[in-house]
Formats: structure tokens, sequence, C-alpha cells
């Protein structure tokens, strides 16, 4: 990958920690950040990031949690990003939502940090993030592992980063990115309307129906030719008269 192109994913890729409780364990996530390229941290909660005791842990990387910001909650701490990553180790029976490997999480918030900001969400140390918080998220992402096992705040930061570094390592050339430049993520209102207009979409089912698109969309992985060509082919639907 091209020094800019590095700087950029480094820029636009934050990691939240969601009311984390221990300092060392925010010391540890800045040390794993740090040492994959991430420079961004936000953390929620009354946790002062520059506690002594997360300087400990972090190894050399005091300049993260120096930078680190602080904010209200998990709105405030994703507000302007395009993308929002949540990361899970419980079943999502309660949130219907599909999880998705670190590996694909990655590549899709790589993609997306070219064009817009990213956030990759940690939840609490005890009990992870709400289904309030997850379906404030576009993707979720979960680390396979053992049943009735899991890994700590920091081992997970370490996982995705690893897997971040990777998805955006020189010699990938990933469609979703074309996509993106293109104006892809415009299809999802715009197909919503087509939908609406032919009663497949109900007023009150707008708003989740247009985050269910978006989710879709932003798993695609179309050539600049293929968002183009899709593009031109709702246009056409939209001007057709209505059939059956």
């Amino acid at each position: 990958m091209q020094p800019q192109k590095t700087q950029r994913l480094r820029m636009n890729t934050r990691v939240v920690l969601v009311t984390p409780s221990l300092p060392e364990n925010v010391g540890a996530v800045a040390r794993a950040m740090g040492h994959f390229g991430l420079g961004q941290l936000v953390v929620t909660g009354e946790l002062d990031p520059c506690d002594p005791r997360a300087r400990t842990l972090a190894a050399g990387h005091d300049a993260i949690l120096e930078r680190a910001r602080r904010s209200p909650d998990l709105d405030a701490a994703v507000a302007g990003c395009g993308l929002v990553v949540g990361t899970t180790a419980r079943p999502q029976d309660g949130v219907a939502r599909q999880v998705i490997t670190p590996e694909q999480a990655a590549c899709i918030a790589a993609d997306h940090a070219e064009v817009s900001e990213v956030a990759l969400v940690f939840g609490p140390e005890k009990r992870g993030l709400s289904n309030a918080e997850l379906l404030r998220c576009d993707q979720l992402v979960s680390i396979d592992g053992e049943p009735g096992t899991c890994l700590n705040l920091a081992q997970a930061a370490a996982v995705l980063g690893h897997a971040w570094r990777q998805a955006s390592q020189p010699g990938e050339v990933r469609l979703t990115r074309l996509a993106l430049e293109t104006g892809l993520p415009d299809l999802a209102p715009q197909l919503l309307d087509w939908l609406a207009q032919r009663g497949l979409v109900k007023a009150r089912e707008r708003e989740g129906k247009l985050h269910t698109l978006r989710r879709v969309l932003s798993r695609a992985t179309l050539s600049a030719d293929e968002a183009a060509m899709l593009q031109a082919w709702l246009q056409a639907l939209k001007h057709r008269a209505p059939g059956p």
C-alpha cells in the first residue's frame, strides 16, 4: 500500500471503547493499537485514558492515550463515521443480525476508511455491547473460539488490529473500494424508494429497511463497472410504468 493510503487509513479509523472499567485494559488496547498502526482512540464513560495504570500497560504508546478523546456515549463517539463495526461474543438471537469474521470486517473497514471515517467498537469488559448498542453498528464481528470462552478487551483489539493491518497490505485490489468511489452507498435510498413505490416497504418500516440495505451494500464486492450498471438498472426501473 502506498504511504499516503496507509496514512489515510490510520487517520480515518478510530477504536471506540464503550465504558471500560479498568485503566490497565485501556493501556493494553493502546499498546495493541500502536503495534498495528491504529492511532485514534475514543473512550466513553468516566475512565481517564491517561490514568497512570493505563500508561504502565501502554508500554511506550502513551501518545495514543494522550490523544485519546473522551465521549459521553456511543452515538457521540461514532459521530461522522460512514461505517461502525461492533464486536460481540454473545449469540445474536435477540438482535437477528449476521455476524462476520475479523477478516471480513477488516476488509470492509479498510475499504470504507479510504473514503470515510470508520469506527471499531468494543464494549465493557463484563457485559460487552448491549443489544441497543449493537443495533447502532452497521456490521457485527465475532472472534471464533471454543464454546463458553472469550478474549479480554486488549486481546480482542489485537485480533482486530492484526486483521485490519493484513487487509491494508499492498498487492490487494478489493473491488468494494471501487464501488464505494462510484457512489455505491447511494443505491440504498434509491432501491428503498423503488420498493416503497410498489408497496413492498411500508412507511413505518422505512428507517429499519434503509439500515438493512446499507448493511447489505457495505458488504458488496462490485467493480466500478458493476456499480454503474446497477445504478443505471435501478434508474430504469424507477421510470418504468408500474406493472405486476
